[in-house]
């Protein structure tokens, strides 16, 4: 039964994703306007942000304390 819940939420959010990102054009709004001028930044820095993130949780949970002692 988790499976099939699984599988019912994954593909929602996939249906959600793809009938969000039509084009513009087909919803009327003329020529499309290109979307990944402004969003590239904000996914590099986000990226850049996870790297840190889990390089100083792998520090503090694994390095930190196999060189220090618990």
């Amino acid at each position: 039964m988790k499976t099939v819940r699984t599988l019912l939420v994954t593909l929602s959010a996939l249906t959600l994703v793809v009938v969000g990102a039509s084009p513009a054009f087909a919803v009327g709004a003329g020529t499309p306007k290109p979307w990944h001028y402004w969003i590239a930044p904000i996914l590099a820095i986000s990226f850049i942000g996870i790297l840190v993130a889990i390089m100083i949780g792998y520090y503090v949970k694994v390095l930190r304390p196999k060189y220090r002692g618990r």
